[in-house]
């Protein structure tokens, strides 16, 4: 797929109020920078959201490596977004570690997870945001309810592994265990959540309270098993963080085990609430929001 819509004459500065609200006449453009973009992306829905909300508002697609003549750095990239006037940018793999040493000045959650997610430009100053801790804090709060987080096996120590970490420690889980391939990643983040390393999985996931997937393990592009089936007990509840599939096969594994399960839709939501909002100084309707989430992942193929 090759990237389209970036640099189109139409777009200028968007003139803006002393609040930070864009004015409807001028069209307001967000950037979506990645690898392997394509109509799944939920941030596309931004557009629909803006429209119901009578915001003239673009999401462009920006995936280096499918360009043909050149692959520009994550810094002329975010050069020339700045200099077309875009709003803003949100930040996926394989960009988001890369992404804190080209911004001016980083939200807590994402100076503590050492990824940003979300770029605001407000003039030539730049704002870098992790919404993956907030969303996942968010969304698992609810899901929870006044059931606490207890020992926790963490799947994944990558930069979403690291903002999930976050959102679990936020909310009161006793003990993280942290697992990856990688052992010096898993060290890395298991220290900054004053955490555990997790060890042998067999001997470790029956004991724990929670899973969560933060894996791109179980994905459309990436099928596969972050955590042996046999490995799950009807007392844990589990949280998946891929929404393509959103019926993963973990997910339906955890179901016919009898865990309490959690699917990656609610953190998809609020994600794009906390990214609407903070590019765009509006706040969306999540209600219609999670609807528009709905019918997307419906259309999908399965």
């Amino acid at each position: 797929m090759r990237s389209d819509r970036v640099f189109r004459a139409s777009h200028r500065q968007p003139a803006r109020n002393p609040y930070g609200q864009t004015r409807a006449e001028e069209p307001l453009c967000v950037a979506m920078i990645g690898r392997e973009l394509d109509d799944r992306t939920l941030a596309t829905l931004h557009e629909t959201e803006a429209r119901a909300l009578g915001l003239d508002l673009n999401v462009d697609r920006l995936d280096p490596h499918a360009m043909v003549r050149a692959r520009p750095s994550l810094a002329e990239m975010l050069d020339m977004l700045e200099m077309a006037g875009f709003a803003g940018a949100c930040i996926a793999a394989p960009y988001k570690r890369a992404a804190v040493a080209h911004v001016d000045t980083l939200s807590p959650l994402a100076q503590a997870a050492g990824a940003v997610t979300t770029i605001v430009f407000n003039g030539r100053h730049r704002h870098g945001y992790n919404t993956t801790a907030w969303a996942f804090r968010e969304a698992l709060r609810r899901q929870l309810g006044d059931r606490p987080p207890g020992r926790v096996l963490l799947l994944g120590a990558g930069p979403s592994g690291a903002a999930i970490g976050l959102a679990l420690k936020d909310l009161g889980a006793s003990d993280i265990l942290v697992a990856d391939p990688r052992s010096g990643r898993a060290e890395v983040v298991a220290l900054d959540l004053g955490g555990t390393v997790a060890g042998n999985l067999a001997e470790i996931a029956p004991e724990v309270d929670g899973i969560v997937n933060a894996t791109p393990l179980g994905s459309r592009r990436r099928p596969g098993w972050p955590i042996g089936p046999a490995l799950l007990r009807p007392h844990h509840w589990i949280a998946e963080t891929r929404y393509d599939p959103l019926e993963t096969d973990l997910m339906r594994a955890a179901r016919a085990r009898g865990c309490t399960t959690f699917d990656a839709k609610t953190m998809a939501v609020f994600g794009l609430v906390r990214d609407f909002h903070l590019i765009t100084g509006h706040a969306p309707d999540a209600v219609r929001l999670s609807a528009s989430v709905e019918r997307h992942l419906a259309r999908q193929p399965a």
